[in-house]
């Protein structure tokens, strides 16, 4: 199987935590979206990453679909098969998603080179937080003194929050949030050791 992405995409580092906890091999094939000539526009019309490619040549998107795809294969199950913990799981990856989302917007808006500095809108990146701080918040009340995010076992709801936290601290920086989330940032610390996600995880700029 062929996994389109970008390496620092939490999207694509979500995937690939999965495949890693379920000993899926995939062949990544990296590439840039914004690239018009980028392979991924045949493949997903919304040309984003990550694509993945199976071995009959279907293409399968986004990263929530493809997680599941790959979860129905043999190995460790990372979305429970009973409904309503099930829905629990996917509620979680979704606010991590959508956590995901705005930062994203933040990102882009900082270093899309369709904008030129002066039209660049702090009040929009700012609204973008917003939803970050909220998604934070509520992530915060719900780890508790949890070791995982539902149940007793590592789940796509675990692998998803990493993701987009550890996302943050790479490219937003200077949008801080551990002081507001203490045990947040507790649990952020003591998972990231897991092999899954400390394997994938995207590589720091050089002091």
């Amino acid at each position: 199987m062929k996994l389109f992405c970008s390496l620092p995409s939490p999207f694509a580092r979500k995937v690939r935590a999965l495949a890693a906890e379920k000993n899926i091999a995939l062949e990544l094939i990296e590439v840039d979206v914004l690239d018009p000539a980028s392979p991924v526009a045949a493949l997903n019309p919304l040309r984003k990453v990550p694509c993945l490619v199976d071995d009959a040549g279907e293409a399968w998107f986004d990263s929530a679909v493809i997680c599941e795809w790959l979860d129905a294969h043999p190995g460790p199950r990372l979305l429970p098969d009973e409904f309503a913990a099930r829905m629990r799981v996917k509620r979680i990856e979704a606010l991590a998603d959508g956590l995901l989302d705005a930062a994203v917007l933040i990102r882009l808006e900082n270093v899309w080179n369709g904008r030129t500095p002066e039209q660049r809108s702090a009040a929009w990146m700012d609204w973008q937080w917003l939803k970050v701080e909220g998604a934070i918040d509520e992530l915060e009340r719900h780890i508790g003194r949890r070791r995982f995010f539902e149940g007793e076992a590592l789940t796509l709801a675990d692998l998803s929050v990493a993701c987009a936290l550890d996302w943050i601290d790479f490219r937003l920086p200077n949008r801080p949030w551990r002081d507001k989330a203490p045990a947040l940032a507790a649990w952020l610390a003591d998972v990231s050791s897991t092999p899954s996600l400390a394997s994938t995880a995207p590589a720091q700029p050089k002091a």
